[in-house]
């Protein structure tokens, strides 16, 4: 199996690059948080842990050493059971780590008072992933009213893995209010936050 320690360094230093060359001066960002990997481990012969960032943080999949995902389309949605619930995973392309799979927690990060608040979140959510539960809820990823958040039609709140993960300030909505225009499309809006990728207004 892959070796987990060179893989979250490998993880921290893209998202780090992400931070330093696309997403500084941005006011999504939370200045109290910075670049972590937590609870990586091997599950299904597959690396899944959560990456926290300044401005999102997101449960990532990454392929097994047997595993090809380079035919995935970008932004298509994977279905993956875990002992807890199903969730469904967008596919992604990030530079430096190359294709893997994401589910997004929490963005923006502003609710987040200190990095041991985010670390905290994180590792709960991780230690709730893993738990068998004896009836797990068939579609618990609400996609009609996380489309309308992601646009900043609605405020809400989505309880996820035993902690709420609130949806009030959506990256669309941010991005605007700094005089940067993400992609209309909300999917793609998603990757490309998680990507760093945004378009000033011209």
């Amino acid at each position: 199996m892959q070796d987990l320690e060179p893989l979250t360094r490998q993880i921290e230093a893209s998202f780090t690059r992400i931070q330093n060359e696309q997403m500084r001066g941005i006011p999504l960002l939370n200045p109290m948080l910075k670049v972590q990997t937590i609870g990586f481990q091997h599950y299904q012969e597959r690396c899944i842990g959560i990456i926290i960032t300044p401005w999102m943080m997101n449960l990532i999949m990454l392929p097994g050493e047997n595993e090809d995902w380079s035919e995935l389309e970008l932004g298509r949605k994977q279905p993956h059971r875990f002992p807890s619930n199903p969730f469904k995973f967008m596919v992604n392309e990030v530079d430096g780590i190359g294709k893997c799979q994401t589910y997004s927690l929490h963005s923006p990060m502003h609710e987040f008072v200190n990095q041991d608040h985010a670390t905290a979140a994180a590792k709960s959510f991780m230690q709730t992933l893993m738990v068998e539960v004896e009836h797990p809820d068939e579609d618990p990823y609400d996609e009609t009213l996380l489309g309308r958040i992601l646009r900043g039609e609605e405020k809400g709140e989505v309880e996820m893995g035993g902690f709420a993960l609130a949806e009030d300030v959506t990256a669309s909505q941010a991005a605007l209010d700094s005089g940067l225009t993400p992609a209309a499309d909300p999917e793609i809006s998603r990757r490309d936050l998680l990507r760093g990728v945004y378009r000033r207004e011209t």
